[in-house]
């Protein structure tokens, strides 16, 4: 029988994202401020400041959509991919593993420390099903980026939909949660 789960996940918002949202809009407005002054006090270039008026203002707008962000959990036979959705236009594939290549796996609370050298893949968020989600972590060695911590925010069915293709001792340790 093939598994096939997947949850999407809404990345919250941080000081850094509403810094950025608040510099657009002040942006805008100060761009918005310049070309209204042009249209005013030279009526010739009223028709190309009016055109970049709306430019500006579409631009804002897309600008501002851009930091709405999803992570989509998908599990498929004991491959994990984890993709990234920006403002429901753009997806691109942050990381792809294999579940029996999970080195470490488990709540992040009980994880273990690691060196510098790690990359960390953080795809964290609150799932847009209304569950209750905890952190986990996976370690495991990927092709391209070495050494890597995988940090989501699962529900239980991913969870589930993990444990079959673990390695054993890291089943026998998740069987403690």
């Amino acid at each position: 029988m093939d598994i096939f789960v997947e949850q999407i996940v809404k990345k919250t918002p941080n000081g850094k994202d509403t810094a950025k949202k608040v510099l657009i809009v002040v942006g805008m407005c100060l761009l918005a401020a310049v070309l209204a002054f042009v249209m005013m006090f030279m009526p010739a270039f009223s028709g190309v400041a009016l055109l970049l008026l709306f430019g500006a203002l579409y631009g804002g707008y897309y600008l501002i959509t851009g930091c709405d962000v999803e992570y989509e959990y998908i599990v498929t036979n004991g491959d994990v991919d984890i993709d990234k959705i920006i403002a429901k236009r753009k997806r691109s594939r942050l990381i792809t593993c294999k579940v029996s290549s999970f080195e470490a796996f488990g709540k992040y609370e009980s994880a273990p420390d690691i060196d510098s050298s790690v990359t960390i893949v953080s795809a964290v968020g609150t799932s847009l099903s209304g569950n209750e989600t905890e952190l986990w972590y996976a370690d495991f060695t990927h092709a391209s980026a070495g050494k890597v911590r995988l940090i989501i925010s699962a529900e239980d069915k991913v969870i589930e939909a993990i444990r079959p293709f673990l390695p054993r001792q890291l089943k026998v340790n998740l069987n403690k949660y």
